[in-house]
């Protein structure tokens, strides 16, 4: 994928012409008695005055509140290195940023890694990022707003590599309106519950994004495992396209790889191959309502293999979550539209509907393709169709 190589070839450039900055040289204290916060951020704040650097963790433990990146900064951290983030909130204020092209962003919580609007940034190790998030849960129990663990907005050359991501507050990396992102061997643990509902910890969240590749990550986490989204308000439309997740493994999660359920934005041109389920709540899939709006198309599931779902495993839904009324509406700004969807060699087993899909009567859902699905499930008929439309599975039109 040249998108992978332009971006990996990019950070690597850099690596070799940026200065190394030591952040113990700056004071940090790699016994994890002392926290690091401020200097982390003086070892950041002079790699960047200097235009580029290598923010270097040399192998230890280490204890800081929230690190903000700068651009043409490489946070290299040390295999085996450990990084705990303190869980103190007055360390995390809201927070307010405004993008490069305008956009106004408001938080309720400063991430516990952060860069906005900015480009060629990487983080990268064989280490752990631990979040404290049973203190968060605790203090602040779903559905309430806790910290975001690694969050970017408005950035362009993002690369994530190999790194643990261990017990985050909430979302555990939350990317939106940016571009150019490699999601590369990361591996993110969350509880699969914890005191009832998964506290709002989805792994992958990326919101309004293009030209994306997500390789060889491992996901198990007590929301869903990797989302897909697309910003959308009147005529303000931020379109998600151009993405490849592949060779990946996601378990205990709400889903494997959902998109929506906020479509308003549009999302096409997005590829899921190659890749393991183990018991998510659904497979794959697909979800919004008749006020979300948006195109959902040319979508592509490759070769997957979808184990003990305790949903649905292959599910497309317009009446998401539950929407009670399903009669026929009006078509306007906010009616979605589902339609040029294919799914190869998949298999799989699930509790409910091996394969379901649900439309709107003023929209179905339309032109789906399934060929050599083997779908599973304990329920009696194990495909549900409502408002669908040229439908075929294995062969058979619909």
């Amino acid at each position: 994928m040249m998108l992978v190589l332009a971006v990996i070839q990019l950070i690597a450039i850099s690596a070799v012409s940026a200065a190394l900055y030591d952040v113990t040289k700056y004071g940090a204290d790699r016994s994890g008695g002392i926290p690091s916060t401020d200097q982390i951020a003086r070892a950041i704040n002079d790699a960047a005055i200097h235009g580029a650097g290598i923010v270097h963790f040399p192998p230890g433990k280490y204890l800081t509140g929230p690190i903000e990146l700068k651009s043409n900064i490489i946070l290299d951290i040390a295999d085996s290195t450990i990084i705990t983030f303190l869980d103190d909130p007055a360390l995390y204020p809201p927070l307010d940023a405004t993008l490069p092209d305008g956009k106004q962003r408001r938080i309720e919580f400063t991430p516990l890694i952060r860069g906005v609007g900015v480009r060629n940034v990487a983080i990268r190790g064989n280490c752990v990022l631990e979040g404290n998030g049973a203190i968060w849960w605790d203090r602040l129990p779903p559905p309430a707003t806790r910290p975001i663990f690694i969050y970017f907005s408005g950035s362009h050359n993002i690369v994530l590599k190999n790194i643990i991501i261990r017990n985050s507050p909430m979302f555990n990396v939350n990317i939106i309106w940016s571009n150019s992102i490699v999601v590369d061997g990361i591996r993110i643990r969350n509880p699969e519950s914890y005191k009832g509902a998964g506290p709002n910890t989805d792994g992958i969240n990326l919101l309004s994004v293009n030209r994306v590749h997500v390789t060889n990550v491992d996901v198990a986490t007590g929301d869903d495992c990797l989302v897909l989204d697309a910003w959308g308000y009147g005529k303000d439309r931020d379109p998600t396209h151009d993405v490849l997740i592949e060779n990946s493994h996601m378990s205990i999660g709400h889903s494997g790889v959902g998109i929506g359920s906020i479509t308003a934005g549009g999302l096409r041109n997005i590829t899921i191959r190659n890749c393991v389920f183990d018991s998510v709540c659904r497979g794959v899939d697909i979800r919004t309502n008749n006020v979300r709006g948006g195109v959902v198309e040319d979508i592509l599931y490759q070769n997957l293999t979808m184990n003990n779902c305790t949903w649905e495993g292959i599910s497309i839904t317009a009446l998401f979550p539950d929407y009670k009324d399903k009669g026929w509406h009006p078509i306007g700004d906010q009616t979605p539209f589902i339609r040029n969807i294919r799914y190869e060699n998949i298999r799989g087993s699930a509790e409910r509907e091996g394969i379901y899909l649900v439309g709107l009567p003023e929209s179905p859902v339309e032109n789906i393709v399934l060929e050599n699905v083997d779908m599973r499930s304990k329920k009696p008929n194990p495909i549900l169709l409502q408002n669908t439309r040229n439908i075929v599975i294995n062969g058979r039109r619909y």
